[in-house]
C-alpha cells in the first residue's frame, strides 16, 4: 500500500473511533450467546463464541458461530420442499461473525467496519474471516454458507431442486437472493452494538466469483444495508454464464463428428499464434491482449499448408478451424443471432475437451428439474443431434443449446441470476459506491457478463442509449487484460472512495498489466519508446473502446427470446447500425 493510500485508510480509521462504553463495562466474547441479539431469538437455532487469535504478530477476536433457522421459512409454502422436516424442507442457516477483541487496542481495535464476503461457486460453507480481523484497523468479517452445504440442509448441487417437480425456491432464495447474507449482516450489526457498545459505521461487500455473485444479490436486495462494494470475476449471470461454459465444448463435439477432435496440442497452438498476430493491438508487446475484442484472427490461419502454419500434427484441417473460430464467436442460434458471450480470445478455455463441463450440468439439471439428467444430452445444434443418431447415440433427451437457453430464461434464470438493472435504483439513491473488476484472460467466468451488465444499467439510468459516464459517480468497472481467474485486492480504494470521496480514476496492480482504466476508457502507452511497460507512470487512461464494431459484437437475443431472430437494442446501440453499409448511428458521439 503507498504511503498516501495508508495515511488515508488511517486517518478515515481515525474518524470512525466513536467513543462507546469503557471496556470494563462490556461483555466478554464467551457471553454474547446469552445476550441479545442471540439469547431468546427463535430463529437462532444454536451459537457458540470462542475467543481465539490469527496473524503474526497475533491479533486476539472473538469468533462467533451461528445456526439459524427462521421457523416461519419450512415446507413449500416458503418454497422448501416438503414434508418437513426431510432436509432441504426448511431454511438452514450457518452464519460466522468475526468480531475483534473488544479489549484490543491500537491497530488490533475495531475501527468501526463491517465486512461481508462470500467464497467461490454457490458457496456451501462459512468463509474464512481472518483477513478482515489483520487490516488496519481490524474490521469485524461475517459471511455464511448461502443456507446450504450440510447433510442437514443439501448439499453439491442437488439442493436447489426437488426432484421432478421445480426448484428448490426457498434455498434458491436462501442463496442466490441474498436471504442468508442479508441475515449475517444484520445479525453482526446487532452483536456490535451489545459487544462494543457502539454501531457499525460502515458496511461493505467484498466477495469473488460466486462472491460476486453473492454481493450483487446484497447491493440490489438489500441495498439499504451497505455503504460500498467490491466485486470481482461476479457468477452473477448464474445460469446463463454456465450454459455457455459448454459453449467450446459442444462446438468441439461436431468437429469430432464430422472429422478429427481438436487435440490439446492443436488447440495450444492456435492460442499461442493468436496471441502473437494480436499482442502489439493495444501498442504493447506484453503476451496478452489488451482488449480481446479488437483481436480477430482466424483459425485459418493454422490450416495445414497456409503460411506461418505449425507443422502436422499441430495444424488444423478446415473442419477443426472453422470450430474453433465458432467456439471464440459465441453462442448464436439457428437465425445467426448471438445468444451469449464467448469466452474471448486470449482465456484458452476448454482445451480439447468435448465433454459438457459440470458446471452446465448443474443448470441443465436444475432447468430439467431432474438431478439426473446427463450433460452429454447437450448439442451444438440439430444437425450434431442428427450426426449423433446416426452413430447409434441415444439422442431421446438431446437438447440444442439454443432450446436450452430458452428453457434456461424460462424456467430458472429469474430466480438464480442476480443481473437486473432496475434492482440498483436503490443502491444508486442511497450513494452506495461499487467498483467492479474482471481479467479479460479468464477462463472460468466471462468477461463479457459483466460488460453486459455494464451496458444494460447505463442503458437504465440513461433511459436509452447507454452512458457510461453517468454510471462513474457511483459504479465503475474496470477489465483487466491478460488476467485470469484471479481475486484482487482494491478494498483499501473501495474505502477512500466511499470515506473520503477519493474516486479511482485508475487502479494499479502490484503484478501483470500496469494500469487499470474505468470502462470504456484504456491504458495508453505514453512513455519513452523501449520504455517499461510495468511502470504505471508510463500509462494515461483515455480513450473509447466502445467502437462501433465492439458495440455491434456486444448484441445478442433478448431475454427469453433465445431462439427468436432478433437482437436487443437500446436507445442508438441499433442492431440496423450493424447492418452492411447502414447509415443509422449506433451510439452518442458516433
Amino acid at each position: 500500500m503507498s504511503t498516501m493510500r495508508l495515511a488515508a485508510v488511517v486517518g478515515l480509521a481515525a474518524t470512525l473511533l466513536a467513543p462507546g462504553l469503557a471496556t470494563a463495562q462490556l461483555p466478554s466474547c464467551e457471553a454474547l450467546p446469552t445476550l441479545a441479539p442471540l439469547a431468546g431469538n427463535p430463529a437462532v437455532f444454536s451459537a457458540t463464541a470462542v475467543q481465539q487469535t490469527t496473524g503474526n504478530p497475533p491479533r486476539a477476536y472473538c469468533m462467533v458461530n451461528v445456526v439459524w433457522r427462521d421457523p416461519a421459512l419450512r415446507g413449500s409454502a416458503a418454497g422448501y420442499a416438503d414434508p418437513y422436516p426431510a432436509v432441504d424442507s426448511y431454511q438452514h442457516i450457518r452464519a460466522g461473525i468475526a468480531l475483534p477483541l473488544n479489549s484490543n487496542a491500537g491497530d488490533a481495535a475495531w475501527g468501526g467496519r463491517l465486512i461481508m464476503t462470500a467464497g467461490g461457486g454457490a458457496q456451501g460453507s462459512v468463509p474464512g474471516l481472518t483477513g478482515m480481523i489483520q487490516m488496519n484497523p481490524a474490521a469485524i468479517g461475517a459471511g455464511t454458507d448461502s443456507g446450504h452445504g450440510t447433510a442437514d440442509s443439501g448439499s453439491g448441487d442437488s439442493w436447489g431442486v426437488i426432484q421432478g417437480e421445480r426448484l428448490n425456491l426457498g434455498k434458491v432464495e436462501d442463496w442466490s437472493g441474498g436471504r442468508s447474507n442479508s441475515v449475517a449482516v444484520r445479525l453482526a450489526k446487532q452483536l456490535a452494538q451489545t459487544y462494543y457498545g457502539r454501531a457499525v459505521q460502515r458496511t461493505y461487500w467484498n466477495g469473488f466469483s460466486g462472491g460476486g455473485h453473492m454481493g450483487w444479490a446484497q447491493i440490489q436486495n438489500f441495498a439499504e444495508e451497505y455503504d460500498g462494494a467490491l466485486i470481482g470475476a461476479p457468477a452473477h449471470h448464474w445460469q446463463k454464464f454456465r450454459l455457455a461454459d459448454a459453449w467450446g465444448s459442444v462446438v468441439r463435439k461436431k468437429v469430432s463428428q464430422q472429422t478429427s477432435a481438436i487435440t490439446t496440442a492443436q488447440n495450444n497452438a492456435v492460442n499461442a499464434t493468436m496471441i502473437a498476430a494480436c499482442d502489439l493491438l493495444d501498442g504493447v508487446a506484453d503476451g496478452f491482449l489488451g482488449d480481446p475484442r479488437e483481436c480477430t484472427w482466424s483459425a485459418h490461419n493454422n490450416v495445414c499448408g497456409q503460411p506461418n502454419a505449425p507443422a502436422a500434427p499441430n495444424c488444423l484441417d478446415e473442419i477443426q478451424a472453422a470450430g474453433i473460430d465458432r467456439a471464440w464467436d459465441g453462442p448464436r442460434n439457428s437465425h445467426g443471432k448471438r445468444i451469449w458471450h464467448a469466452y474471448d480470445r486470449g482465456a484458452n478455455q476448454g482445451g480439447a475437451g468435448t465433454n459438457t463441463p459440470g458446471s452446465t450440468t448443474q443448470v441443465l439439471r436444475w432447468t430439467m428439474f431432474d438431478n439426473t439428467f446427463a450433460g452429454s444430452n447437450l448439442y451444438e445444434d440439430q444437425e450434431s443431434i442428427d450426426l449423433a443418431a446416426a452413430a447409434g447415440v441415444d439422442v431421446s433427451k438431446a437438447v440444442t443449446y439454443e432450446d436450452a437457453a430458452l428453457l434456461v430464461s424460462q424456467r430458472t434464470a429469474d430466480y438464480t441470476d442476480v443481473d437486473f438493472p432496475e434492482k440498483l435504483r436503490a443502491a444508486h439513491g442511497k450513494g452506495i459506491k461499487i467498483i467492479v473488476y474482471h481479467g479479460t484472460a479468464d477462463a472460468a467466468i466471462h468477461w463479457r457478463n459483466d460488460l453486459d451488465f455494464y451496458t444494460r444499467v447505463a442503458a437504465h439510468f440513461a433511459r436509452g442509449t447507454p452512458d457510461f459516464d453517468a454510471l462513474h459517480d457511483w459504479y465503475r468497472f474496470f477489465m483487466i487484460p491478460g488476467l485470469g481467474h484471479n481475486a484482487q485486492n482494491f478494498v483499501s480504494e473501495l474505502i477512500n472512495w466511499v470515506e473520503n470521496g477519493v474516486a479511482p480514476d485508475r487502479l494499479v496492480r502490484t503484478t501483470g498489466f500496469r494500469v487499470l482504466c474505468p470502462f470504456p476508457q484504456r491504458a495508453i502507452y505514453v512513455g519513452p519508446q523501449g520504455g517499461s511497460t510495468t511502470d504505471p507512470n508510463n500509462f494515461v487512461c483515455d480513450g473509447d473502446l466502445q467502437t462501433k464494431e465492439k458495440i455491434c459484437m456486444g448484441l445478442r437475443t433478448p431475454y427469453k427470446e433465445e431462439t427468436s431472430d432478433e437482437l436487443q437494442a437500446y436507445g442508438r446501440y441499433n442492431p440496423a447500425a450493424c447492418n452492411a453499409n447502414s447509415k443509422v448511428p449506433i451510439g452518442k458521439g458516433r
